[in-house]
């Protein structure tokens, strides 16, 4: 449950260009969340949330897998299990198709319901898609889910 709070805070933090934090090597050069403009992006439960990654691509592949976690007091949390129908969005190639080629300009593209049942809580969501050969990009944003 705790995963899917955290899930939540990452797609809020994505939708309007709000500030975020590159854990990669600078490929990530955009994160909207729809509904949220600041940090922390407020998500809210059952709702649906559209996160959009601009990114250009440091190396060639013909895979793409989503990782989403969320790190509360330093405990590192795999979203995916928590999330109905992650496996939706977890293969990157079905929104950005493969294969990627290095320097690449790309988006990357998932929409998730945050689950009712999730807990009011605050976290920093880490959001990586990763090639064949390491993160095609790593990037945190600060959210909140509320009721």
């Amino acid at each position: 449950m705790l995963k899917i709070v955290c899930l939540a805070l990452f797609i809020a933090a994505v939708s309007a260009g709000i500030p975020y934090k590159d854990c990669g090597h600078a490929e990530v050069s955009n994160v909207a969340i729809s509904g949220c403009t600041t940090s922390p992006c407020t998500l809210h439960k059952g709702k649906e949330v559209t996160i959009d990654i601009d990114f250009t691509a440091n190396q060639d592949t013909d895979k793409a897998e989503f990782s989403l976690h969320a790190i509360i007091d330093g405990l590192d949390l795999d979203l995916a299990t928590l999330i109905p129908d992650f496996d939706k969005v977890k293969d990157g190639c079905k929104d950005t198709p493969c294969p990627i080629k290095k320097g690449d300009k790309k988006k990357f593209s998932a929409k998730i319901t945050i689950p009712g049942a999730t807990p009011t809580i605050e976290a920093d969501v880490k959001a990586r898609l990763i090639g064949s050969t390491g993160d095609l990009f790593c990037g945190t944003v600060h959210g909140d889910i509320k009721d």
